[in-house]
């Protein structure tokens, strides 16, 4: 039993408590008021973000509003490469139907089939030629289209049909070079990417000056000529196919037997012009060895009459080119160049090796064991036994 004179104080310990519960409750509301009142303006600042917009001018000289925070893009013809390059895969809600198949030699492909293969088809592409479908651009709902291999007015178009900014870039066949880096560069600041592209430029300027520098300390160094053959363009070539300003020898100091025949770039040339020259060395795709080897067969005679073939001065080269320019397979090519001609300064490298290196750079995955099951192999090649 409770005595009387227990009874105020007990009423005033409940008093006391009471008035605690409600000065909690009131500290409460004040601490989330106030939190609510400091949200309100990230939540605007973040909403002026997403829909802030820049304007850029695209490689073809046209001004184009694009958001300032890119997250979906899609690519149009030989455009969705250097995304890869730069990273942005996860940024691309849709591709051409021909990213969809699984071809080892157009490396970024390869490298992302099963991400590609996921995502919906915006348009023809590969040897169909560029033919984007609007309606199916619009309905995967991008925020830049970017485009390669249109003329202005065709971009102008597709922008005005589909009512998103579309973007035009370039794409150099050259492997090395402002062109290159300028094309990069401007593909990152749109997509946000601009630390990445600008790492690709100094990867690329650390390569070409590796090359330049083994290949300069060689006591072979101006002294070596050279022959491309099989080179393919627009299909496989025989032992003709060749090309003009070949960037493997360019890059080593590789003096081309097929420059000066007033010819850039890819061509047949006269295989009497091959053997009058001479060459040191003959490098040939090996995706097309099968048709050098039909060559072979047909004039035995015309390759025992050349010293390269005779002497066993011949290696291969992997195709570096399916749907422009694959940058990977082509900076391999040139240390395998540099390797044969140079061996004293080469010793060290390994151009498998190196293809693996440098495909892990720009793909993040190495290409020399899936290019070997398709045959595709740097080696010392016999004519007289393929």
């Amino acid at each position: 039993m409770v005595s009387r004179a227990a009874a105020p104080h007990r009423a005033n310990k409940t008093r006391v408590a009471a008035t605690a519960i409600v000065t909690a409750i009131v500290a409460l509301a004040i601490t989330l008021g106030g939190l609510v009142g400091c949200s309100a303006p990230q939540t605007q600042e973040a909403a002026e973000t997403a829909s802030a917009t820049t304007v850029v001018i695209d490689r073809l000289g046209r001004a184009v509003e694009v958001p300032g925070d890119v997250e979906r893009v899609v690519a149009v013809g030989c455009s969705l490469r250097p995304i890869c390059y730069l990273q942005a895969v996860d940024k691309v809600v849709g591709v051409e139907k021909a990213e969809h198949e699984d071809i080892v030699s157009c490396a970024y492909r390869h490298v992302n089939h099963e991400a590609f293969s996921r995502l919906p088809i915006i348009g023809e592409g590969g040897s169909k030629g560029v033919t984007p479908n609007a309606e199916a651009i619009i309905s995967v709902s991008p925020q830049v289209v970017v485009a390669a291999n249109l003329k202005a007015d065709e971009a102008d178009a597709l922008q005005e049909k589909t009512g998103v900014p579309v973007v035009c870039i370039d794409v150099p066949e050259t492997v090395f070079g402002k062109e290159f880096a300028d094309n990069l560069a401007f593909l990152g600041k749109v997509l946000g990417k601009q630390e990445r592209a600008a790492e690709v430029t100094t990867y690329l300027e650390g390569i070409e000056q590796d090359l330049s520098d083994r290949a300069g300390r060689s006591s072979a160094y101006g002294n070596v000529t050279g022959y491309a053959a099989g080179i393919s363009y627009r299909g496989g070539h025989g032992f003709d196919g060749t090309e003009a300003n070949f960037a493997p020898f360019n890059a080593c100091g590789v003096t081309n037997i097929a420059d000066g025949k007033k010819a850039s770039g890819a061509f047949t040339i006269d295989l009497e012009a091959v053997s009058a020259a001479q060459p040191n060395f003959v490098f040939v795709e090996c995706g097309n060895l099968d048709l050098v080897k039909s060559d072979y067969e047909a004039n035995p005679h015309y390759f025992a009459a050349l010293d390269a073939v005779r002497d066993g001065r011949v290696a291969t080269l992997i195709s570096y080119r399916f749907y422009a320019t694959n940058i990977e397979m082509a900076l391999a090519n040139c240390y395998q160049v540099g390797s044969t001609v140079y061996p004293d300064t080469f010793s060290d490298v390994d151009p498998t090796e190196k293809l693996d290196e440098i495909s892990g750079f720009f793909l993040g995955a190495p290409l020399s064991g899936d290019l070997a099951e398709q045959g595709y192999t740097f080696k010392r090649v016999d004519l007289s036994n393929l």
